[in-house]
């Protein structure tokens, strides 16, 4: 006679089956639940899929505002090319002077007009 050493009470639908051994269930569970989690993340995180379109919509105001600062930069760098060299352009120096220093030229007359504030 054999004598079987068992956690659970033999009945006649028991007899002959391979007791439910878990550590083979462990390692799957443990992958199941880390793809789980990944998957998630990549779908719901804040760089995951769905994100992904508010990052889109941000990158595009970000390259319109990068395009209007790239062309106000060339405007200045116009004037600036204006002043400077070995001879400035003299019709934006006199408006420059004009506007800055408030000179005028002989024989003209000045009109003062008060600015809105």
């Amino acid at each position: 006679m054999m004598i079987r050493f068992l956690t659970s009470p033999v009945t006649p639908h028991t007899v002959g089956r391979k007791p439910l051994r878990l550590r083979f269930l462990v390692m799957p569970f443990c992958l199941a639940l880390l793809g789980s989690y990944l998957t998630y993340h990549a779908l719901q995180g804040d760089r995951g899929y769905f994100a992904w379109g508010a990052l889109s919509e941000q990158r595009a105001e970000k390259d319109k505002e990068l395009l209007a600062l790239q062309l106000a930069n060339a405007e200045l760098l116009a004037r600036i090319n204006l002043l400077s060299g070995l001879t400035p352009d003299p019709d934006y120096l006199d408006e420059r002077v004009r506007e800055v220093l408030g000179f005028s030229a002989a024989g003209e007359t000045v009109i003062l007009i008060p600015k809105a504030d």
